[in-house]
């Protein structure tokens, strides 16, 4: 295996203290002990970003590893790995020359029930092996890194994002596992797509309490059709942004999606093959962390198995969708630990198991994991939906008292069908982090925001830099009067509607007040080119060559963000929808007030006041003036 770092090995310890019990990763763990010394040792930085602990943990792990009469493998590597943590918690652990066999044998002579949990564990990835066959692959690239020489734990450390450059490390384990695989430079798309999600797949599972049932077999089923669609569109992705950099002879052209690269002709190629450079380029451009929520973090748990005394735990990096009234609503008072506000998305899929169990899913979400590979840090651990037409009406009234006040990053996404009907469905949207603001006559917002498409082909397209006058328009949003003219009731020539992009009077993208219909274009100043939605030569309803149509079916907006950001967004929410009640309140009592002065001091005519004057002239029971009028025949 190579020169092995002279650290003290994990396997010999102090004495543990009190017997505690630690619920974690799907299993239960009770360890006699807890070791002082040791949480300080680990606090302590050492080589490539490890702990003491962790770098003695990975030396003797590869140590005996190596020591097993097969290659090292995913099954192997795990196994040995919650050997070697479950034997750091007993009293007297063995010594570091022994191998597996050993260990196993000492833990279950000293701690039964700690062997059965790292039985457990293995027949958990057993499943999961067989559920996610593609992860198999990467079994070529791990044995690499366990008999590759000296370098053993700065190779690691660069996988899992600890030293030195992650992507780059990561993308080389992963294209290095395909290549192998295939027997050559290049490899399928589908197949680095796929793997990627199987292992982040495998990884939520891994990371949740109820995902097994009893006899340790998944206790939802995955939604096949659905996951084939998000492969396809991701791969279309990339074999699109490769046929353009063949085009162009250089990298970093993402963005020119003309007909010629459309998405029929990329599901045309879906079974084509890139290069790791191509790869590289396309994962770096539009899904910088694509790496980083699957194989990198998978790969954590695999080397660095949870501590069962730890108080913190890995978290997972997929979000959990929410409804906003778990945060707005009293009802979440009644509401049992670990419960949820069922929800169902047309996009993201249903947040719960059944509709008799108010738990979450254990499922992945496809469109969930899309965004994840765009950016973790932006999207945060819950999504908490503020609109859906479906359930909150369709109306543009309800859409403003969603949103407006609401002082947070939000994402809105779009489902929707060509007018034609001929085309199938397409998903797309816009991300912000910038507030919405009513009744702007201009363009607001930052350029922290972008516009994405997740089907039929994933698309990213962010903000460009603003050049002089050029660029800046990023959101949009009129109502259907300008209150700052000098005659509220008087209509405003601009369309009411939001947008992101364009101009004020052609948006890039733009939803109409009726919430029906959004209209498109491929390019403008402000955002990257690249076509959302249909292309405009199959839209007989376009108003222009640049300009398509398509009737919205689905319309969701979530608030996003790490949980203080949105719990703070929804604060700044209550206080602006107190402040404009008291606003109405006050302006209805100055309102009814001076109403009734004016009708009393004669400036309103009323017909309420009109019978006074009419009643001191009747005479003979006629009002004033119809006497007279009965005299002449009247």
């Amino acid at each position: 295996c190579g020169a092995l770092c002279p650290f003290t090995s994990p396997l010999s310890g102090e004495p543990e203290s009190e017997s505690k019990s630690f619920t974690t990763m799907g299993a239960t763990y009770s360890s006699e002990a807890s070791r002082d010394n040791d949480d300080a040792a680990n606090s302590q930085p050492s080589t490539y970003g490890f702990s003491r602990q962790d770098a003695q943990h990975l030396t003797v792990l590869r140590q005996i590893v190596c020591q097993e009469q097969q290659s090292p493998d995913l099954k192997l590597i795990w196994k040995c790995s919650h050997l070697l943590k479950f034997n750091s918690l007993l009293k007297s652990p063995l010594p570091p020359s022994s191998n597996a066999k050993d260990i196993e044998a000492h833990i279950s002579q000293h701690s039964p029930s700690h062997l059965a949990l790292v039985h457990k564990r293995c027949r958990q990835l057993d499943v999961l092996l067989v559920e996610f066959a593609s992860m198999i692959k990467m079994n070529s690239a791990l044995g690499k890194i366990f008999t590759g020489g000296d370098h053993f734990l700065e190779t690691v450390s660069n996988i899992l994002g600890l030293h030195g450059n992650r992507q780059k490390d990561s993308v080389e384990f992963i294209c290095d596992a395909l290549c192998n695989s295939s027997g050559g430079e290049s490899f399928f798309a589908k197949d680095v797509i796929e793997l990627c999600f199987q292992t982040a797949s495998a990884l939520h599972f891994l990371l949740q309490e109820d995902a097994f049932d009893g006899d340790l077999k998944l206790i939802e089923q995955r939604n096949i059709s659905e996951e084939k669609k998000m492969l396809q569109s991701m791969t279309n992705s990339l074999l699109e942004y490769a046929k353009n950099s063949r085009e162009d002879h250089q990298f970093g052209g993402y963005g020119d999606t003309g007909a010629s690269t459309s998405a029929s002709v990329a599901t045309n190629n879906a079974e084509g093959s890139v290069t790791k450079r191509e790869f590289s380029e396309w994962q770096r451009k539009v899904v910088p962390d694509l790496m980083y929520c699957s194989v990198t973090k998978f790969q954590h748990i695999l080397f660095l198995p949870q501590d069962p005394q730890s108080q913190t735990h890995t978290a997972n990096p997929f979000p959990s969708l929410r409804s906003s009234k778990e945060i707005t609503s009293q009802t979440t008072t009644k509401m049992k630990a670990g419960e949820i506000m069922p929800i169902t998305s047309h996009t993201f899929g249903k947040n719960f198991m059944s509709s008799a169990n108010a738990t979450a899913t254990t499922l992945l979400s496809h469109a969930l994991f899309s965004f994840v590979s765009i950016s973790m840090p932006k999207f945060g651990e819950k999504w908490y939906r503020i609109f859906a037409g479906a359930e909150d009406g369709w109306t543009f009234n309800q859409l403003e008292h969603s949103i407006m006040g609401y002082e947070g990053p939000t994402l809105l996404v779009i489902q929707a069908r060509s007018k034609t009907e001929s085309e199938g469905s397409v998903t797309f949207g816009a991300y912000t982090a910038s507030k919405w603001q009513k009744n702007k006559r201009d363009f607001f917002g930052t350029s922290d925001c972008f516009l994405f498409q997740l089907q039929p082909t994933m698309r990213v397209l962010k903000t460009v830099p603003k050049m002089g006058k050029r660029g800046g328009n990023y959101m949009f949003y009129h109502s259907n009067t300008n209150k700052v003219t000098s005659n509220p009731s008087r209509k405003d020539e601009l369309t009411e509607g939001l947008g992101f992009g364009g101009t004020v009077r052609h948006p890039r993208l733009f939803i109409d007040s009726q919430l029906e219909d959004c209209h498109v274009s491929h390019q403008d100043t402000s955002f990257e080119e690249g076509y959302l939605g249909f292309q405009p030569s199959n839209d007989i309803f376009a108003s222009n060559s640049s300009t398509s149509t398509v009737q919205i079916g689905s319309l969701e907006i979530y608030a996003v963000g790490d949980e203080e950001t949105i719990r703070r967004g929804f604060r700044a929410q209550y206080q602006h929808r107190d402040i404009n009640d008291a606003t109405l309140r006050n302006a209805r009592t100055v309102d009814k007030a001076a109403f009734l002065g004016d009708m009393r001091n004669g400036v309103i005519e009323s017909k309420a006041f009109a019978h006074r004057g009419q009643v001191d002239g009747r005479a003979n029971g006629f009002m004033k003036g119809e006497e007279d009028g009965k005299a002449n025949g009247l």
